[in-house]
């Protein structure tokens, strides 16, 4: 539990932590030197000038008692403080802070004949009665008050603060480095070319760069072997296929010619989806795209054309993004309802931030368990697991890393034998 509220109190960025880890200690730091100095070191400072200045006092006024006033000048003189015995006007603090108080406290328990003490800028005032006379006995403040413990206190208020502003420059700079390895690592996750990252920072942070781009190297090494050794089967294989076909056309039609024809039809999709899978999806062009005639391109290129297709769309939707990407996702999807429905409607709407491209199939449905699944490359459902549907599973798949280009989300609403709705988030601004 108290982990919890720890957790939830903390900040979540390693900056800001960074920072409490170094100030924390530094702040309790000082608060302990200041409150020790106050306790100890100044106030026994106050207490001495305060007994000093109440033994003074006491001289001047023994003085004054016995010799009159001319006797105590010279002693005050002596002493290097003025006298008055007669009323004076000056400026005084009327509200006085601690240590005031506290050398007023202990000069009136010293000398009982104390009447007031006023504190200015530059002086201190004892009103003191003798014998129904009221005299004035000047001290300079800095007598009594020391502004050493000021200085000192400014001194180490102002080094704390370089010293944090030191700190907080260089925690930036490696955050930073931080911060430019994580958004590197994340572009190249989503198939971006990723801008000229140098590994910089601390020797850790620098070390992690460093096996970062080796880890990119052999990602895009393996990549690219995948992909050559792919498109070179399919090319070889496509060759074979197509000379195949060129000799089943020369020979009469039979019924098991038709199936043979049928197979290599279903041989040459699966090649293509195999090959689209292994390329490397890249975002190429933004630019605004109208979803009405998108829609309706995907529509009139598709395969199955003699189901019944229904499109409910504005002519006014429009959005920024790739068309490539948008066209294959939305098409793919698109087939992927003909295949499993005699017929499929297609709504777009809109909110305040997204458009909803809804794409609804009258097909056997998916089954619940099996929907976070569907979007797993070759996986099939059991009941569309013969060939005769056609597709290789990869059709969902490459819809699904294609909205993650582009950063439009795919959403499914299935029951089993009750058909399926597949919902394309766009939003507004990409």
């Amino acid at each position: 539990m108290n982990n919890f509220f720890l957790k939830k109190l903390l900040p979540k960025k390693l900056l800001h932590r960074l920072l409490i880890i170094f100030l924390v200690p530094l702040i309790i730091t000082q608060a302990s030197v200041v409150f020790f100095f106050y306790e100890r070191h100044w106030e026994k400072i106050i207490d001495r000038f305060s007994n000093i200045a109440a033994n003074k006092i006491s001289v001047i006024l023994y003085e004054y008692e016995k010799g009159g006033f001319v006797e105590a000048k010279k002693i005050a003189e002596k002493l290097n403080l003025i006298i008055y015995n007669e009323e004076i006007e000056y400026e005084f603090n009327v509200r006085k802070r601690l240590f005031e108080k506290k050398i007023e406290e202990i000069v009136s328990n010293r000398v009982f004949q104390t009447l007031d003490v006023n504190f200015t800028k530059e002086k201190v005032f004892f009103g003191n009665n003798i014998n129904g006379n009221k005299i004035y006995i000047v001290f300079p403040r800095k007598y009594l008050l020391s502004e050493t413990p000021i200085i000192l206190f400014l001194w180490m208020i102002s080094t704390s603060l370089i010293l944090s502003l030191i700190a907080f420059l260089f925690l930036r700079i490696q955050i930073r480095a931080i911060q430019r390895l994580a958004v590197s690592a994340e572009e190249f996750g989503k198939g971006k070319e990723i801008s000229i990252f140098k590994p910089s920072g601390a020797t850790e942070i620098r070390q992690a760069g460093n096996a970062f781009l080796k880890m990119k190297k052999r990602i895009n090494n393996y990549i690219s072997q995948r992909t050559g050794f792919l498109a070179g089967i399919s090319h070889d294989l496509g060759t074979i296929i197509t000379r195949i076909k060129l000799r089943l056309e020369l020979i009469n039609k039979t019924e098991n010619i038709i199936q043979i024809k049928n197979d290599i039809e279903i041989m040459q999709t699966f090649l293509s989806e195999y090959l689209d899978f292994s390329e490397k999806i890249t975002v190429t062009k933004i630019s605004k795209i109208n979803l009405f005639y998108l829609i309706d391109e995907v529509i009139k290129s598709s395969n199955l054309k003699k189901k019944k297709v229904n499109l409910i769309c504005s002519k006014k939707f429009s959005v920024f993004t790739d068309k490539n990407c948008l066209f294959r996702i939305i098409f793919n999807l698109f087939e992927n309802a003909l295949k499993f429905g005699d017929s499929v409607k297609v709504y777009v709407k809109k909110n305040t931030n997204n458009f909803y491209v809804e794409i609804q199939d009258d097909g056997p449905g998916i089954p619940y368990q099996q929907r976070g699944k569907i979007f797993k490359p070759f996986y099939k459902i059991d009941d569309s697991r013969n060939l005769k549907k056609g597709g290789s599973g990869l059709g969902l798949s490459i819809a699904s890393e294609l909205s993650k280009k582009i950063k439009v989300k795919i959403k499914i609403k299935s029951y089993k034998n009750n058909g399926s709705t597949f919902i394309i988030l766009i939003p507004f601004e990409i």
